[in-house]
């Protein structure tokens, strides 16, 4: 991943653009790294795979909690709760 102080992004803001098409950019101010510029397509599947592992990990802690013998909501209850019935 390239790295570019944010003055010369703004200065040469097409060539940025093509850059991060290629890979992510990471634009820095005062040598601090603030935003990463990258291609959309790259940006959408790099958030679905956080979304997925936030899921993932969301899910082991509640099955721990199951093992650990933790009081759960019957899903029933749940969904009665909310207006729906279960089929």
């Amino acid at each position: 991943m390239s790295s570019i102080p944010s003055s010369a992004a703004r200065q040469s803001w097409a060539k940025t653009i093509d850059a991060a098409r290629r890979e992510p950019v990471t634009i820095t101010e005062h040598g601090r790294e603030t935003v990463v510029v990258m291609d959309a397509a790259l940006g959408r599947r790099a958030l679905e795979a956080l979304e997925d592992a936030e899921d993932a990990r969301a899910a082991r802690e509640v099955q721990a909690a199951i093992d650990a013998g933790e009081q759960t909501v019957p899903l029933e209850d749940i969904a009665r709760e909310l207006g729906f019935t279960l089929d």
